[in-house]
């Protein structure tokens, strides 16, 4: 059986099966991501992700060693989390929706203040750019529990009224949005593997009371959070990628050469 564990230090390894069972694996979340969050980026196919990941193996895989190795969920959080950042560093605040106000950290901040948290992962997933069916699908709630926040969230942003397709209508202020609440933790906040243990219904409600209480005044914990739900969502939806891209990523990866088993004596006597 093939697990993450194995995958990753194989790809820390520079094993080329290890890269192809990563890219095989994750490509297909990337490019969720970049159809909602990096849409410009998306008529280029999978070349920002080739760039990444690039940057990924350089100095001996200096950055992806220091993703989170415990678990996949949390590894994932730091992938999605590095990709983000580095698919937005040449996005033009100027092709973000034209004429349209554009949500800013202080402003979300001041909009969820008495915001029930299930409402607040709602409406933060709606600013992001998702579909009310996506994003039922995602949180496996129906959004029409937070109809009032909604209400007011689209008289705040009329661009987001009957939003039907994933797609951010500000890409480069909604990168900056999820950039400074990256950057917003404290020592407060809990530790993502907290989170999954609550995403996955281990922690009691003497525990659960507090963490919820705490990220729904929280905005880096609430972006954790929803970003949590985001992957774990596409791992299991996003469709695969044909394997001819996959071969082409692995071709431009400074890569071990695999070494071949030797032939069997029968196979050497009869070919």
């Amino acid at each position: 059986m093939i697990t993450f564990h194995k995958i990753l230090r194989g790809c820390e390894e520079g094993s080329r099966e290890g890269w192809r069972l990563f890219l095989s694996d994750y490509t297909p979340i990337i490019s969720r991501l970049v159809a909602v969050y990096l849409p410009s980026l998306a008529a280029a196919g999978n070349q920002t992700w080739r760039e990444a990941v690039q940057v990924l193996t350089a100095n001996n895989f200096e950055r992806l060693r220091s993703f989170d190795h415990q678990a996949e969920r949390e590894f994932l959080l730091d992938l999605r989390a590095f990709f983000l950042e580095y698919g937005a560093r040449n996005l033009d605040a100027s092709r973000d929706l034209g004429g349209a106000p554009r949500p800013t950290s202080e402003a979300i901040k001041a909009l969820f203040i008495g915001v029930p948290l299930a409402h607040q992962q709602i409406l933060f997933l709606t600013l992001a750019g998702y579909s009310h069916a996506t994003i039922d699908s995602i949180l496996r709630i129906n959004t029409a529990i937070a109809e009032q926040g909604l209400q007011r969230l689209q008289a705040e942003y009329p661009v987001l009224l009957n939003p039907e397709q994933d797609v951010c209508p500000w890409p480069a202020a909604w990168s900056e949005v999820l950039r400074s609440a990256r950057a917003s933790r404290t020592e407060s906040c809990p530790t993502v593997r907290q989170s999954v243990r609550l995403l996955d219904g281990q922690t009691g409600w003497q525990d659960k009371d507090p963490l919820e209480q705490h990220m729904s005044g929280c905005l880096h914990c609430l972006e954790s959070w929803t970003a949590l739900r985001e992957v774990v969502y596409w791992r299991c939806e996003a469709k695969p990628c044909p394997a001819d891209e996959i071969s082409a990523m692995l071709a431009d990866l400074p890569l071990l050469a695999e070494a071949r088993r030797p032939k069997s004596l029968l196979k050497r006597m009869f070919g």
